[in-house]
């Protein structure tokens, strides 16, 4: 039988090519973005514009750091392997649950990595509407405040599953545990 951290090896690569594509698909609307204010800059002052411009590299960064995350993790993603295994003794790889351990895992990478163009819109969104003036940021604030809590959500329990997520494995597996 292949040990659960081989398959979690394999899936990491799996979710590196999906996170790889995620990056070029949240790519296309920046380019939009960016193109759409440098062809009509009349559309605000020149310091909102310029506060403008300056909250786009945020949503800029986001997609380059999906991409490398997908690379980081298709070529070799060692770092993560360790943290999501670091406390995994050889007598739980053999256990009945250590697939749902391992797919728990590689959930906890995903909400962290689903959750990471939200985060990288939120801090565009606020440094804009931190630094205009003249411009209604109504809907700009309303978008920080609904998305804020689900992005913090989502890093809590990404990274929670990623460590261990013994909760959940408790709650699936009640009848396991009562027979140990």
């Amino acid at each position: 039988m292949v040990q659960p951290k081989a398959l979690f090896e394999s899936g990491l690569k799996i979710v590196g090519v999906l996170t790889i594509i995620w990056g070029l698909v949240h790519i296309t609307p920046v380019v939009f973005q960016f193109m759409s204010i440098y062809n009509q800059p009349d559309m605000m002052t020149n310091q909102n514009l310029s506060s403008y411009r300056f909250s786009l590299i945020f949503q800029v960064v986001y997609p380059v750091i999906l991409l490398i995350i997908g690379i980081y993790l298709l070529k070799d993603g060692k770092a993560v392997v360790e943290l999501a295994f670091n406390n995994l003794s050889t007598k739980d790889e053999d256990k009945i649950g250590s697939l749902f351990y391992l797919f728990m895992k590689m959930a906890g990478l995903v909400l962290i990595i689903y959750s990471l163009p939200k985060a990288f819109q939120i801090i565009s969104n606020f440094i804009f509407t931190s630094s205009v003036n003249s411009v209604n940021t109504f809907e700009q604030t309303q978008f920080i405040v609904q998305n804020l809590v689900m992005v913090v959500i989502h890093f809590i329990f990404g990274i929670y599953l990623l460590r261990s997520g013994k909760i959940f494995y408790k709650i699936g597996f009640s009848k396991n545990n009562e027979d140990e």
